[in-house]
């Protein structure tokens, strides 16, 4: 759950992406049904890096998905650009975690149901920090 709240509080704090969707419509976990636009943000994957005596803090590298939720494709593509969360690396202090590194990865592809209708596509975050002991 440490990624996937670094990646919350990085996207809650960034005013074009919280322009589009309300902060309490970006979480982490399963989206509540109906509530769109949204997005949803869960670990995909992670590695932990153990020190040389095994003791204290690691260094854990943990692949991240948000996923996008709109009413409409253009929607959909307004929020996905939004939630790039801007130019650079993320580092410093986010959420409690010293985080080394947050870089943006792999867009997916778009989807969605056309019975409700929803719009949805995803992207990946790389997220490095010290995962306390």
């Amino acid at each position: 759950m440490s990624a996937a709240a670094i990646i919350r509080a990085l996207m809650v704090a960034h005013v074009p992406l919280v322009a589009l969707v309300p902060a309490a419509r970006i979480v982490a976990g399963t989206v509540p049904s109906g509530a769109l636009p949204a997005i949803g943000i869960k670990e995909v994957g992670s590695n932990d890096q153990d020190t040389v005596a095994r003791s204290g803090a690691s260094l854990a590298k943990a692949r991240v998905q948000i996923t996008v939720y709109a009413t409409s494709y253009p929607q959909q593509k307004a929020i996905l650009k939004a939630a790039k969360l801007g130019p650079g690396v993320h580092t410093g202090l986010i959420a409690g975690y010293e985080v080394r590194s947050v870089l943006r990865d792999l867009v997916g592809p778009d989807m969605g149901d056309d019975t409700i209708p929803t719009f949805e596509q995803s992207r990946d975050f790389m997220v490095t920090y010290i995962e306390p002991a």
